[in-house]
């Protein structure tokens, strides 16, 4: 069974941050409309200095004025005051960065508040400079609350996963994938989008942007309507992906989606650094490696072919491929050995597309 203590949240490590959570000399100073605006937004006690950096004062109103309530855009512009076309040009500003989540109702589309979690992959990727300019402390508070955060959003899931790994949820990073695998999940959606991805700006920021998050179907349509992210052709789609693997990160996506999801209505295919990544560091966590995301491989080498060029061992980010120490002679030559620990790999397949003698070849589990 799935550790519950685990699966609770950290708060200790909650508590002591947001007794740390105190206005310095120099920080944004909060206001009474701030801790209110914090709250109906969901925001974390660190971020509650720092309102000003996330949202405008007249975002802020509105979110405010609405109490809580779904509104149309003829409502809002006539308690904000406001123009229909000026109105239409606010919404979907705070729409796309989704501090106000859009939704149909009947025939009519209406708004409201949105919360900081979704806010935050937007924040942090597209607003890097305001999100570096934290100090670290409380952008590690932030961090923190945010995978804590993603463990209990999914937690019906992870208790699924505990008791059956291979069950098939609606969930992003479910599977680890072959580049093949992900190859043909971008060729077959009709839409696809980039956007940068969250883990690696909020864990380090001012490093460069790397677009590794994509969406695709029905996701990347309605992502690209509200203005995120960037629209890929089939053919820019396959070129971006081959550029993600060269770069050595780890495909994940939805291993069964022709049996449960052949249209695409939901789908969402990550390229991931195990470092950064928050569902990697949330399957370690909860004691659910290989389980999430899921592994359906495992690498095997022909050590008779093998010339000892070392190139998988640069390429495993799980240290399943390494030198052990010893030395082999390869034509005359002394070179270090290399070992493959099937108990270490995760199945990605970096080591075996990069293998020049191909000596290693993925095997279904």
């Amino acid at each position: 069974m799935l550790n519950r203590f685990a699966l609770s949240l950290d708060m200790s490590l909650l508590n002591h941050y947001q007794v740390s959570c105190r206005i310095q000399e120099g920080d944004i100073v909060s206001g009474s409309n701030n801790e209110q605006f914090a709250r109906i937004f969901s925001m974390p006690p660190a971020m509650v200095p720092y309102v000003d950096l996330v949202v405008s004062e007249q975002e802020k109103e509105l979110v405010l004025q609405m109490e809580g309530q779904s509104l149309s855009k003829d409502q809002i512009a006539e308690f904000m005051g406001m123009g229909l076309d000026e109105t239409a040009h606010l919404l979907k500003e705070m729409t796309k960065r989704e501090v106000l989540i859009r939704s149909i109702q009947g025939t009519q589309v209406r708004y409201a508040a949105g919360r900081f979690y979704a806010n935050m992959d937007y924040w942090t990727a597209y607003e890097t400079g305001s999100w570096s300019c934290l100090p670290k402390w409380t952008r590690n508070a932030v961090y923190e609350w945010q995978l804590q955060a993603f463990i209990k959003l999914h937690t019906p899931s992870f208790e699924k996963i505990a008791q059956d790994p291979d069950v098939w949820l609606q969930m992003k990073n479910r599977d680890v994938l072959l580049l093949d695998e992900a190859l043909e999940l971008v060729a077959a959606a009709e839409y696809v989008c980039v956007l940068p991805c969250p883990c690696k700006t909020t864990l380090q920021p001012g490093s460069p942007v790397i677009e590794g998050s994509m969406r695709l179907g029905a996701r990347a349509k309605e992502t690209l309507e509200i203005g995120q992210g960037r629209g890929l052709t089939a053919s820019e789609a396959k070129a971006h992906l081959l550029m993600l693997d060269r770069m050595g990160l780890v495909h994940t996506g939805p291993h069964f989606w022709r049996e449960h999801d052949p249209d695409l209505e939901w789908v969402s295919h990550g390229n991931c650094n195990i470092a950064y990544s928050f569902p990697f560091q949330a399957g370690l966590r909860l004691g659910l490696a290989k389980k999430y995301p899921r592994v359906h491989y495992v690498a095997q080498m022909e050590q008779e072919r093998c010339q000892g060029c070392g190139t998988c061992v640069g390429r495993c980010p799980f240290g399943a491929v390494y030198h052990d120490g010893t030395t082999i002679s390869l034509h005359g030559t002394s070179r270090r050995s290399i070992v493959l620990d099937p108990a270490k790999c995760f199945g990605c397949g970096l080591c075996a597309t990069s293998c020049p003698e191909e000596a290693i070849a993925m095997e279904p589990l």
